[in-house]
């Protein structure tokens, strides 16, 4: 006996949830999505646009903003602390965004290993992540200090003398906080990459060993391609973090010394609730978001990812 099947029976027998284009099941997924687009709205997009005219206007909060066209970017650029403050940036990014990427796959690595207690080890490594930078930088305010900082304490029996003042030497002091920023944020990579690594199909690696691949190779060949998406996340969040880097320099060294560590984020704070020229404020927040804008588009489309 031969059976036709008609195709609304097999739409509605088969997969019926597949051909409902009703508008409560269209609905469905945005409502999901209605509380986070809500707030992402009010909080972010909302703000944003805001700033962004705020940024072609003269307002010191309390008075009515006057359109002042493209005086307040004339004004920064001529201004020497901003100035300083986008060379400033820049160098912490410079000196930043590599650690933070390769130690962070290096973690990863070797906490991916079939190590005894690799659980404690991970958990150890990301606790410094859960800690405010308030708390993060006063301990390594106490570790960095010339007088009675625990570094120069286990530094002098090395022979390194005089003791030095790694926040207020003006060519330690940068560094000093891309350390700290290393120590502190750098875990948030390694969980990344070690789910990245974890998603890498043994069958790959058990393939380049039986072709007599040494670990180099495997790592080369192997794990770097099928990092390509996580490199293409974590690559652009992490300058973006760089470029956004404020407590540390507010704690620590308050730009100092000798403004070598005012960087841009600062210059915002203390345009905007110091001096109360939220104009130029702003102006300098949209030309640090246009900065960061423009380094992603760079790196992704130097991964040939865009």
């Amino acid at each position: 006996m031969t059976t036709v099947f008609s195709e609304p029976a097999v739409k509605t027998r088969l997969a019926p949830h597949l051909f409902d284009f009703s508008s409560q099941r269209r609905l469905s997924p945005y409502l999901f999505l209605a509380p986070y687009l809500i707030l992402f709205g009010i909080f972010l997009m909302l703000p944003a646009i805001v700033g962004v005219f705020a940024s072609f206007t003269d307002w010191s909060i309390s008075g009515t903003p006057h359109f002042v066209g493209l005086k307040n970017y004339q004004t920064i650029f001529n201004d020497p602390l901003f100035q300083q403050s986008l060379v400033n940036t820049l160098y912490f990014v410079a000196i930043t965004a590599v650690p933070l990427i390769v130690v962070g796959l290096l973690l990863a690595l070797l906490v991916n290993q079939n190590l005894r207690g690799r659980t404690i080890i991970r958990t150890i490594i990301f606790l410094p992540y859960v800690v405010s930078i308030s708390v993060v930088g006063i301990v390594w305010v106490w570790i960095l200090d010339r007088t009675f900082g625990l570094l120069n304490f286990y530094l002098g029996p090395l022979g390194i003398h005089p003791a030095v003042g790694w926040l207020t030497d003006v060519n330690a002091a940068m560094p000093a906080l891309a350390v700290t920023t290393v120590w502190w944020t750098v875990n948030a990579n390694m969980i990344i990459y070690l789910a990245g690594l974890q998603d890498i199909p043994e069958e790959l690696y058990e393939a380049a060993r039986i072709d007599g691949a040494n670990g180099w190779q495997v790592f080369r060949f192997i794990t770097i391609p099928m990092l390509l998406p996580v490199n293409a996340f974590v690559i652009p969040t992490t300058v973006i973090a760089c470029w956004r880097v404020f407590g540390q320099a507010f704690v620590m060294t308050k730009g100092g010394p000798q403004g070598r560590t005012f960087v841009i984020a600062q210059y915002i704070y203390q345009t905007a609730f110091q001096n109360f020229r939220m104009g130029q404020a702003a102006a300098a927040a949209v030309i640090l978001l246009l900065l960061t804008l423009a380094f992603t588009v760079v790196q992704l489309r130097t991964m040939k990812v865009l």
